[in-house]
């Protein structure tokens, strides 16, 4: 164990009930939010049809017209 985790648990064992149930709150929340992160990300494979140079200030001003990352 590292010394921030051995921190983490005498800190908890010192705290009242209430503060710990908010505590465990937040640490659920955290773990959750890792869980739903995906690989690859949404912006992947946006760009489906367009010239080959994906570069042009056209395209590019169309696409992020129409929402950047948000066409899956």
């Amino acid at each position: 164990m590292t010394a921030n985790r051995d921190e983490l648990i005498h800190l908890i064992e010192g705290m009242p009930d209430d503060q710990v149930d908010a505590l465990l709150a937040d640490a659920r929340r955290l773990a959750e939010e890792k869980r739903k992160s995906s690989w690859p990300p949404r912006f992947v494979g946006m760009i489906k049809d367009g010239p080959t140079n994906g570069s042009s200030s056209e395209y590019v001003d169309s696409v992020l017209s129409r929402g950047f990352g948000n066409e899956r």
